[in-house]
């Protein structure tokens, strides 16, 4: 099957180049560097032992941070990712630390020729992102390789268990897999058939450090005010989530409203919507006059600072089905939490946090809006909520040494 998916992808190059094309224009690719997607680089060849870590969005990079912390010193970190806002984050954040390439295509002459330019010593790849070609090429130039905080959803699972021989196949290059929760290590086990170790979700690794640095002044919201966020919004949650917070404004004159959606592009679409439900609202680098309108977050990296000022965040991706999205950072802040019915990417966290009453979870809109006003309406459950979830973020999520261990164990086997 490989061997199939590997001529339909050299078939498909001229299309695959033209789609490149069309994603320069609508800037979702960088113009000067999409060359690299097709193994070309004009960066110098390195000349010491080099750790490739394949992070493709924000979210999976932000969790390579104690990878890159622990290993830039000894050793040369390559960072590929998938998306333009990964990669910004990455120059932006560790652009001292690592050198950064836009990930190739999963195209077998192109992964060949980003494979022997750089000629990495050891490969670890978080989540995911799991591409046959690349992973078929690794296995052939015997490049030592770890799979890190993979996780399978529900869908994912049982598209995989129809071809579960090419799932198994597709991982053999990999000799250590480390699974993101204990759900996720027993699917993958029952496809490969062999060992998945759990030793915690990497994005939890280096959470606490990470946000408390990141603090930003600029962004603290007015305390005196009872501050509600949903954050991680993904296109069709607003639409259902709006016309509840226009209903919440008009009971609570002293409410303010932050919205972050999962991609901030979409901000002003948000806006747009709120335009049309005649609800003020503002994007947050507009220094508008008026305090009571909603503040739509169209930037990265400054969650943080709205968390420190929030009473009340909403989860979102949980209302659709996108699997929910990480309770923890929000909980470190010292806020209540609400999730919807759909959170299978972080379903062992969420479980154990509602047996610990660190999270409420609802099936309706219409439940969102009477937990909330019930969190409002009583101080005592408010605060009894905001401590739970704090101490819940205070827990140990992953064993870094496990896997810092286990990386220089594979170098040394290089070295030998």
């Amino acid at each position: 099957m490989i061997h199939i998916y590997k001529y339909i992808g050299i078939v498909l190059i001229p299309l695959i180049k033209l789609n490149i094309l069309i994603r320069i224009k609508q800037s979702k690719e960088v113009a000067n560097r999409h060359k690299e997607r097709f193994g070309i680089t004009s960066h110098s060849k390195p000349t010491k032992n080099l750790i490739w870590i394949h992070a493709a969005s924000v979210g999976e990079f932000k969790s390579a941070d104690v990878l890159i912390n622990s290993l830039h010193k000894k050793y040369i970190v390559l960072i590929t990712t998938t998306t333009v806002s990964a990669a910004e984050y990455a120059m932006t954040h560790y652009k001292d630390k690592i050198i950064h390439q836009y990930a190739p295509l999963d195209v077998d002459l192109w992964i060949k020729r980003f494979l022997q330019y750089w000629n990495p010593s050891l490969v670890i790849w978080i989540e995911s992102d799991i591409w046959p070609i690349t992973m078929y090429v690794l296995k052939k130039f015997k490049i030592k390789a770890i799979l890190v905080n993979v996780r399978m959803s529900p869908q994912s699972f049982n598209r995989w268990k129809k071809i579960s021989f090419f799932y198994k196949q597709t991982l053999e290059c990999f000799s250590d897999i480390f699974a993101q929760s204990q759900i996720d290590q027993k699917r993958i086990a029952t496809l490969i058939k062999r060992e998945v170790k759990f030793i915690g979700n990497l994005k939890l690794a280096s959470l606490k450090k990470t946000l408390l640095e990141n603090q930003n002044p600029n962004f603290i919201l007015n305390k005196k005010s009872l501050n509600l966020m949903i954050v991680s919004s993904h296109e069709g949650e607003e639409d259902k989530l709006l016309p509840m917070i226009k209903k919440l404004i008009a009971k609570n004159s002293n409410m303010r409203i932050i919205i972050a959606p999962r991609h901030p592009k979409r901000s002003t679409k948000i806006k747009s919507l709120c335009n049309s439900l005649q609800i003020p609202s503002r994007l947050e680098d507009n220094n508008s006059s008026n305090s009571q309108a909603i503040v739509i977050v169209n930037s990265f990296g400054h969650l943080a600072s709205y968390f420190e000022s929030s009473d009340i965040v909403f989860l979102g991706g949980s209302l659709i089905s996108k699997g929910g999205h990480n309770p923890i950072e929000p909980a470190v802040h010292n806020c209540a939490l609400i999730t919807g019915p759909f959170i299978y990417n972080w379903q062992n966290i969420y479980e154990d946090m509602f047996i610990n009453d660190a999270c409420l979870k609802i099936q309706t809109i219409d439940d969102l809006e009477i937990k909330i006003q019930n969190l409002i309406d009583n101080n005592d459950l408010m605060t009894k909520m905001k401590m739970n979830a704090y101490k819940y973020a205070q827990k140990k999520f992953f064993n870094t040494q496990v896997l810092l261990n286990c990386i220089e164990k594979q170098i040394k086997k290089i070295s030998c």
